[in-house]
């Protein structure tokens, strides 16, 4: 099966609400990528309703119902569990997200079953504009994990999703301002988005979710880099060994050259350890995150001073260092950077090289 991103996982979602395909869609994928958030995204961008279903609480007589006899006692009735969506209560629209559906057991699977495929459970009736996603680790994602049965499969779509630095950047990382040192040290090592290691035995690894932890960590400026709650508190979260190595990475930061200075188009000295280039790299970019929130008719020539002083500095680079960093400022705000360096920048050298690397603007 083909291993898709979380981008791609989303626009497939997409694709069904807009097109009113009923056909229900799991997706598996390892722990923190952000599968479950990228579902709830949908509905707020959409704005419908939404309902989060987390198998491995339930058992089979929740998703039942309560048996109970009919006036006659001539047949078994079932009282539906208020879990599932009410039009009434939760919209005529929306997504019910069954999640953790690869670690319930076999028989809370099966009273799944006429959910999924009938869109119906006993006495319950799914609302018509509703769609069902399912969401689940894989067999080698070593967390609990229970086969599902052939028959419940095939009743779905099914897509393998992985993790990809450059698609949690542009929808992620930036979008909820992420701390800039986390996404610089991940530029700088990207196996440490995501460095689980199947059959080990530690609770504790990186992923997107618990870098996202320690970038609230770092944002509340109550700690200073060389405090031992500091250290404790992000190696709780993505463990010793990563924990050592970023902490290392971000004390670089009092050695590098001014921020300020670079984007006022000072000279300046540039390094030749590439750590603290992508250490550089991510400070510049963070400086021009207001660019997210601006548009052609607010931006102000200050800050085109700041943007074409930057540019320049980034053409300095590497082409490899280059090429990240106008990718990185193009994932705050595509549109906005494209018109800026069509409209403001008269400079041969960037024309040239935007020229060759136009997929930057993909």
């Amino acid at each position: 099966m083909s291993t898709i991103n979380i981008e791609q996982f989303q626009k497939i979602v997409e694709f069904n609400i807009d097109n009113d395909i009923k056909r229900a869609i799991l997706g598996l994928g390892p722990s923190g990528i952000g599968k479950s958030a990228v579902i709830k995204q949908i509905t707020e961008k959409k704005k419908i309703g939404f309902i989060d279903l987390r198998l491995l609480l339930y058992t089979e007589t929740d998703l039942k119902g309560i048996p109970f006899p009919n006036k006659e006692e001539s047949r078994t009735c079932w009282l539906p569990n208020d879990i599932l969506p009410d039009e009434e209560r939760d919209g005529e629209r929306g997504i019910l997200l069954i999640e953790e559906l690869t670690s319930a057991p076999k028989r809370v699977q099966a009273a799944a079953y006429q959910l999924i495929q009938d869109r119906k459970l006993g006495e319950y009736n799914l609302p018509e504009g509703w769609f069902i996603v399912a969401l689940g680790n894989r067999e080698d994602d070593n967390g609990v994990f229970v086969q599902m049965p052939s028959p419940l499969a095939n009743r779905f779509e099914i897509h393998n999703i992985g993790y990809d630095l450059e698609v949690w950047k542009r929808n992620f990382a930036y979008k909820y301002k992420i701390n800039p040192l986390v996404i610089s040290y991940l530029n700088f090592k990207p196996s440490a988005l995501h460095n689980f290691i199947p059959d080990s035995n530690t609770m504790i690894f990186a992923s997107p979710r618990t870098w996202h932890a320690v970038s609230d960590i770092l944002n509340t400026d109550n700690l200073d880099m060389d405090s031992d709650i500091l250290r404790y508190k992000i190696e709780g979260n993505v463990g010793e060994i990563e924990c050592n190595s970023f902490l290392q990475f971000c004390k670089l930061k009092d050695d590098l050259i001014s921020v300020d200075d670079i984007i006022s188009g000072m000279e300046v000295e540039i390094p030749v350890e590439h750590d603290r280039i992508y250490l550089l790299i991510g400070s510049v970019i963070s400086k021009l995150s207001e660019i997210r929130d601006l548009n052609m008719d607010t931006v102000n020539s200050e800050f085109i001073d700041k943007f074409i002083n930057a540019i320049n500095f980034f053409l300095k680079l590497k082409p490899e260092f280059t090429v990240l960093a106008l990718k990185d400022l193009v994932s705050l705000n595509k549109n906005l950077v494209k018109r800026l360096f069509i409209e403001e920048l008269d400079n041969d050298e960037i024309l040239d090289f935007i020229f060759d690397n136009d997929y930057i603007f993909d």
